[in-house]
């Protein structure tokens, strides 16, 4: 009886392998023919999906019975695609959006009120709790040197209205270049982590980061409304510091919204590179540290009445001085992408939850090749040089 039963469940496993069909493909600019990063590719009439990376290339899983992909982006015209019954390989060319420039307003007050208002409609908007599937990845670099690179599948089960979040480590894969025996001074360079994984999501949700620059003095908000043919309008909201500062971390950037519903679409900030000679090594405890870089970049999709965070990137580089240690340039850059979600109210087991700042930690921990078996974002080719390097 268990041979029988053991044979009927390889049966269905491998039925189950043969009803999908993975797609790879590059997505480019039909006007230039340059690749296009970010691209929001989903599965029709499912809530799976991935992006693009840096270089226009994706990787998608299609189910059983699932023929068409959605490519969207900002800036391009939206995209359907069947794929044909032996195609596994694709290109595609997406459209510029035409705009009209209706309006372009540059002082303090009425770009900063708007993005207060878009800032209040999308935290309100989270009105349900929201189980958020994704794929994170982590790069670390100390001194212009890559140590560490880790990936895995996690789950964000994030709470209504605040945003807050309890994470689940489903799978985890780690290079590093930890060695047993480093000295006390190299293992604890190669411990430090500028992210914190479990707070992710919840940085993403919660618009911390806008909220402290509308109450700041030291910026300009500009304001462009830009209106398709069919009426649909996007507010582009340009951050900018105030002239003769010379003010440490101060930051540039732009935030979309949709100018109907007010939600934030898009997050794209930096570092002003005008003032960054202004940043100083301040006390923080026992340490010292300056901050030379940070980049972040934050996009959230619509889907359907549904506000979903569909992927975020952080980059901090940072001088780090602790005792006799630490003396050196670290620099940690993250990327979490949004595979599938689903709203509700879920309730992560306490025994489940992952409680470390640092995926590095988990270690290698998978049961399949979850890099190559679903929707994660693929690695460009400067980043599998760097993973090379760390085997």
């Amino acid at each position: 009886m268990k041979k029988i039963l053991t044979l009927v469940l390889l049966v269905l496993t491998s039925l189950t392998f043969a009803q999908t069909k993975t797609i790879t493909g590059v997505i480019k600019d039909a006007t230039s023919s340059l690749p296009i990063e970010s691209v929001s590719i989903s599965i029709s009439n499912s809530s799976l999906g991935t992006i693009s990376n840096e270089e226009g290339k994706f990787r998608v899983i299609l189910p059983e019975n699932k023929t068409t992909l959605e490519f969207s982006h900002l800036y391009y015209t939206v995209e359907s695609y069947t794929v044909k019954a032996k195609e596994t390989e694709i290109e595609i060319f997406l459209t510029p959006k035409s705009f009209v420039l209706e309006e372009v307003v540059i002082n303090g007050k009425p770009g900063k009120d708007l993005l207060s208002d878009a800032l209040v409609a999308s935290k309100e908007k989270l009105e349900k709790s929201i189980v958020l599937n994704t794929y994170y990845r982590e790069f670390v670099n100390v001194d212009g040197k890559y140590t560490s690179f880790s990936e895995g599948l996690i789950d964000y089960y994030v709470k209504r209205k605040s945003g807050a979040s309890d994470i689940q480590v489903k799978q985890s894969r780690v290079f590093d270049l930890k060695d047993e025996n480093a000295t006390e001074r190299e293992k604890a360079i190669q411990s430090m982590n500028l992210n914190d994984v479990r707070e992710t999501v919840t940085d993403a949700y919660n618009f911390k980061i806008l909220a402290y620059l509308l109450k700041s003095d030291y910026y300009y908000f500009g304001v462009e409304t830009k209106t398709e043919a069919n009426g649909n309008s996007i507010e582009v909201i340009t951050i900018e510091p105030k002239e003769n500062l010379e003010q440490p971390m101060l930051y540039q950037g732009s935030v979309t919204y949709d100018a109907k519903t007010k939600l934030i679409l898009d997050i794209d900030l930096k570092f002003s590179e005008a003032h960054k000679k202004y940043n100083k090594v301040v006390n923080i405890l026992i340490a010292k540290i300056k901050f030379n870089n940070y980049v972040r970049k934050t996009t959230f999709k619509l889907d359907g009445d549904k506000y979903v965070l569909l992927y975020g990137r952080i980059k901090i580089n940072a001088y780090i001085k602790f005792g006799k240690k630490i003396d050196n340039t670290l620099e940690s850059s993250y990327d979490v992408t949004t595979l599938d979600y689903k709203e509700g109210e879920f309730k992560l087991d306490k025994d489940k939850k992952y409680r470390v700042s640092s995926l590095f930690k988990n270690g290698n921990k998978y049961t399949e090749e979850f890099w190559k078996k679903y929707n994660v974002v693929l690695l460009s080719d400067a980043e599998e040089k760097i993973i090379k390097s760390l085997k």
